[in-house]
């Protein structure tokens, strides 16, 4: 999938293809957070633009006899560019609150959502019984192999455009022709320690329900109590609020157990090193992190390192939500790292990758970027690099394809470079990711000490 923007906040251009593996690396106010919140919150919300974009079509419908029968291949195929490019025009309607800004603040900015490729999506069988009143209104079905999604209605007067039966068809359209195209995604915004510590306090839909009645008096509450939930808008981007609604719920999320968790333990065992312990939820206690080697001690999130509170989301996520298909998108996920653990999490990024799990983030890291390229170029499986490899310890699921990568660095263009773009990077499969932003800095660096050390007399 491909994203295009032009004036999104500091980027002036971007285009951004999502692989299995997609890093966005840059100096700081350059845009990458801009890049990553608007592709998170396509991907967040894409039914409610598709449902802008074909409800009408849907409730439009016309039925022969006692049902209605959509050829889903004659509607949909060569056509869903067609249909991606209005969800992103209706996206630019919503990128305000994807930002919690005001509403012209995106006026300028143009958004271009793509795939290469059509799928073929007409496999699986689906079946949804519509219920109203406590009987059946309608059915919704496909067939195994047939593109045919019919809608047989119980009462030969039941219109599609009425009991609801736009939003079922709808939401079959989705899940059949366009469920495919999006991963599911999960962020850890760079805000998630501050979530970890305060999880308790933050209460992000109590707090607009209290500005809310604040800014109102009782007389219009009573008389327009539609006015109160036009009120309620968010103070926060959604990847921050959605990050701190997970981080509120963990106490029930730790009853889960995620697909990764169960087919891959080895990288929660992965990720328990790179914390120095495990979280869990004791009862009467709530959640404590019992760290490594210290006889079951338990520390509260206030009492726990750095280290732990930065990455207790991530934790949880792979624990108990975490499945193959899925998008995780971290942002700097080396904050209140030792360069130690830095590595180490390269290297679990890329077990989360070959267990089928997109990893989109972006990073200032010298030494994360450093490991993904050693993982690259020990992929070349030569005999050299095989006896590296077992020399260092690194197991075959480490292994990073490079065609699997996209690395974009933010630079600028323009007369005065002034405006922030993103360009792609090479990678070599022999060297690595190139990465000058990292490179200029640690060469001035070690001019710098080189003149210390012997630039004197």
């Amino acid at each position: 999938m491909k994203f295009k923007f032009e004036n999104l906040g500091l980027l002036h251009n971007a285009e951004i293809e999502l692989s299995d593996l997609t890093i966005i690396c840059g100096e700081n106010n350059t845009g990458k957070t801009y890049a990553t919140y608007a592709v998170y919150g396509f991907l967040r919300n894409w039914r409610q633009m598709l449902w802008n974009v074909m409800a009408s079509e849907v409730a439009a419908m016309k039925k022969s006899s006692d049902k209605y029968q959509i050829n889903l291949e004659e509607f949909f195929s060569g056509k869903i560019n067609d249909y991606f490019l209005k969800m992103s025009d209706a996206f630019k309607e919503h990128l305000h609150d994807v930002f919690a800004s005001k509403e012209d603040a995106f006026s300028n900015t143009k958004i271009s959502i793509s795939v290469d490729k059509e799928l073929d999506v007409f496999k699986k069988a689906y079946q949804r019984r519509v219920q109203g009143g406590g009987s059946v209104l309608a059915t919704i079905t496909k067939e195994e192999n047939s593109p045919i999604l019919e809608i047989l209605s119980v009462d030969d007067e039941t219109e599609i455009g009425t009991f609801g039966l736009v939003e079922f068809v709808l939401d079959a359209i989705a899940e059949i022709v366009f469920r495919p195209y999006f991963p599911a995604p999960h962020i850890s915004s760079a805000e998630r320690t501050g979530a970890a510590i305060f999880r308790r306090e933050l209460d992000m839909a109590r707090t607009r329900m209290l500005k809310a009645l604040n800014e109102m008096d009782s007389k219009e509450i009573r008389s327009r109590p539609w006015k109160l939930l036009q009120k309620i808008e968010t103070d926060y981007a959604w990847p921050v609020e959605d990050n701190v609604e997970f981080v509120r719920q963990l106490e029930d999320i730790d009853k889960q157990e995620s697909e990764l968790a169960k087919k891959y333990p080895e990288i929660l065992s992965a990720f328990d090193e790179i914390i120095g312990g495990s979280y869990k939820v004791v009862k009467n206690t709530g959640l404590v992190f019992q760290a490594k080697g210290t006889k079951g001690k338990k520390y509260t999130m206030n009492e726990a390192s750095s280290c732990a509170r930065a990455l207790l989301d991530v934790g949880f996520y792979l624990r108990c939500k975490a499945k193959p298909g899925d998008l995780f998108i971290i942002d700097e996920p080396e904050l209140n790292l030792h360069p130690k653990n830095q590595r180490a999490f390269a290297r679990m990024i890329a077990q989360l990758v070959n267990s089928g799990i997109k990893v989109f983030m972006t990073t200032h890291s010298d030494y994360l970027v450093k490991e993904l390229n050693t993982l690259i170029m020990l992929n070349k499986q030569t005999e050299h690099t095989k006896k590296i490899q077992e020399k260092y310890k690194y197991s075959d699921r480490e292994l990073l394809n490079p065609d699997n990568i996209v690395l974009y660095i933010t630079d600028k263009t323009g007369k005065r470079k002034s405006q922030n773009i993103l360009r792609q990077a090479r990678i070599y499969t022999n060297l690595g990711i190139e990465v000058n932003t990292f490179d200029s800095t640690i060469e001035l660096m070690n001019a710098i000490q080189n003149d210390l050390i012997y630039g004197g007399e």
